[in-house]
């Protein structure tokens, strides 16, 4: 029988308070690219679906690119509003940032869409409508962008509840124009396109909107050259980590693109259902960032990161069930082809691992980065990204490279590269690194460089602006 102790109950409910209100803030765009590709799965075809793939392909590597902008913004703003000032003008900077990087996003896939959309090496047949969705979606970056720094600019004043209600709503625009469009006039990829162009402006006008009425107002103006240097300064290691990791999954995709259309197609679906699964492991990371540079003893710190890494393995296994559960038990919910439906049950295994090993991961990420080893995550993360692509390359001269199933082992082989440099890191490292306790910090010049230490680096980074102090500045309960 398992006993928790009280300590660990009270890690539980801080975990809980902090990260489910949160949760489905990360799980905006993923849901409704799952959204898209169930009603095109339904209505519209196997063809409109693989064509999905190179698209996401080109479209997620330049989205997700800028995350590191919305994870600076977050522990920038706390960080200001814990100082009394400045906290405006960094989150107007961020939104202008933000602003400019999708407007030259939609001018590159405008410009070079097809040719970037050939590069990907998928079957000439599906350019033509993958050209159709992409050229409609593209137009929508500025507002995906933005998306993403105001929620950032809300969650840093510690409200998480106006992003839930605005990514519920979005989502629910998202389903009933597909519904509409493709379920109902037939529309196919353009009306994917169209839906979820609607769903992300509408998002971003009433994140503005809700900031308006925040207590952090932004105002219009051009970015402040110290601003932007902060929000570098912020961002650099983290860019490393962030951008190392969506070319990995670029690599990944691109060899899935080079299928034929069938097996494309199958790959589609469970992919975007793999990926959802996938970001509810944020919060697990958030929390980390949060409570424990908090940590003042050896033996909190100890008990936060072992409940942080059970809370890994657990979301890990119930992630993969469901993940993989409903492809191998209920495929024709994802899709009405059934020449599909094999296919997409071959892949259980390989993603049933890298689904559990990513769980394990983002908690031992999280830790490494609340304690301060961001050079490690990011060398880490380009050590794993040479993996797979060296395992790719060696697999692809093979039969099981060729094939869906090589793919997903793959996926595998690049959380098990992840796992087996974070998880020893944190167990040799930093679960057993002595914390120094508040009040000698206070008299000390110098601090101990573990997880509980409470002085700022002036490197920046997401953890060195999350201090003990600003625990209550970034409470994303909302309460």
């Amino acid at each position: 029988m398992c006993v928790v102790s009280g300590e660990e109950e009270i890690h539980l409910s801080q975990i809980a308070v902090f990260g489910l209100p949160a949760l489905m803030v990360p799980l905006a765009d993923p849901l409704m690219s799952l959204v898209d590709t169930v009603a095109l799965g339904q209505w519209a075809g196997s063809l409109q679906l693989a064509a999905l793939g190179p698209c996401s392909l080109v479209f997620n590597f330049a989205f997700y690119s800028f995350t590191a902008l919305s994870v600076s913004t977050v522990s920038l703003i706390a960080e200001r509003l814990r100082k009394g000032h400045g906290a405006e003008h960094a989150l107007s900077t961020a939104l202008f940032l933000g602003a400019a990087g999708g407007i030259f996003i939609s001018s590159i896939f405008v410009l070079w869409g097809p040719q970037l959309l050939a590069a990907t090496g998928c079957d000439p047949s599906l350019l033509g409508t993958s050209w159709q969705y992409l050229r409609i979606r593209c137009l929508a970056a500025p507002a995906a962008i933005i998306t993403q720094v105001a929620q950032a600019g809300l969650l840093g004043q510690r409200d998480s509840k106006t992003p839930l209600k605005i990514v519920l709503l979005s989502i629910f625009v998202s389903l009933l124009g597909d519904v509409v469009l493709i379920g109902g006039l037939g529309m196919g990829v353009a009306g994917a396109a169209w839906t979820t162009l609607a769903a992300q402006y509408l998002s971003a006008v009433m994140l503005l909107r809700a900031l308006q009425n925040s207590k952090v107002k932004p105002p219009l103006e051009l970015p402040l050259r110290q601003e932007v240097a902060a929000l570098m300064a912020t961002a650099s290691t983290l860019g490393i980590f962030y951008i190392a990791k969506t070319t990995s999954y670029l690599f990944l995709q691109a060899t899935a693109t080079r299928l034929p259309a069938l097996i494309l197609a199958s790959h589609q679906p469970v992919w975007q259902l793999w990926g959802l699964a996938s970001f509810t492991n944020t919060p697990l990371e958030q929390s980390a960032l949060a409570f424990l540079p908090a940590a003042t003893s050896t033996k909190e710190k100890r008990e936060f990161i072992t409940v942080l890494m059970g809370l890994g393995a657990i979301s890990g296994i119930v992630c993969s069930l469901i993940a993989h559960g409903i492809p191998a038990v209920a495929p024709g919910l994802l899709t009405a082809d059934a020449a599909l439906w094999p296919h997409m049950r071959s892949v259980w295994f390989p993603g049933t691992l890298a689904l559990m090993a990513c769980g394990l991961d983002v908690s031992a990420t999280g830790v490494l980065l609340a304690c301060k080893d961001r050079w490690y995550v990011a060398r880490s993360m380009i050590i794993s990204g040479s993996a797979l692509v060296l395992f790719l390359q060696l697999m692809r001269s093979r039969a099981l490279g060729g094939s869906l199933v090589g793919v997903w082992w793959g996926l595998f082989a690049f959380f098990l590269a992840r796992s087996v440099q974070s998880l020893p890191r944190v167990f040799m490292k930093h679960l057993n690194a002595e914390v120094v306790p508040q009040e000698v910090v206070k008299v000390a010049s110098s601090s101990s460089g573990g997880c509980g230490e409470s002085t700022r680096s002036d490197e920046g980074g997401q953890a060195d602006a999350l201090e003990p102090g600003l625990l209550d500045e970034l409470n994303l309960s909302g309460a």
